[in-house]
């Protein structure tokens, strides 16, 4: 469904020691906007309806309605350009706007 590379994984899961966020789950959204898609995650309870999946060690819910939207993304947790800072990267082919990334750029599933 939902590939959340090994990286990405580890910055989740720090916040998963924050006080605020105990017994919720990472919950990942997309919202389609005039300017293409918007990706959206936070920490959330488990609502009737949801997919309640596992990458990386990483437990995540999506709601069922976005399932389309979402399968195949991959989200990872570096930097867009040399320099930058780190930031979640959100890789769709099912976002009109999606480039792929070049061959030995992108991120490993592991």
């Amino acid at each position: 469904m939902i590939t959340i590379t090994k990286k990405a994984a580890e910055e989740i899961s720090l916040s998963t020691h924050n006080p605020e966020t105990q017994g919720l789950i990472i919950r990942f959204a997309v919202d389609q906007t005039d300017n293409g898609f918007q990706y959206l995650m936070g920490f959330d309870e488990r609502r009737d309806g949801d997919i309640h999946l596992e990458s990386n060690g990483l437990e995540y819910i999506l709601a069922y309605e976005q399932k389309a939207l979402l399968e195949g993304m991959v989200v990872d947790f570096d930097q867009i350009q040399v320099g930058e800072d780190y930031s979640f990267v959100f890789m769709n082919p099912n976002d009109p706007d999606y480039t792929e990334p070049e061959q030995g750029h992108a991120p490993t599933k592991a």
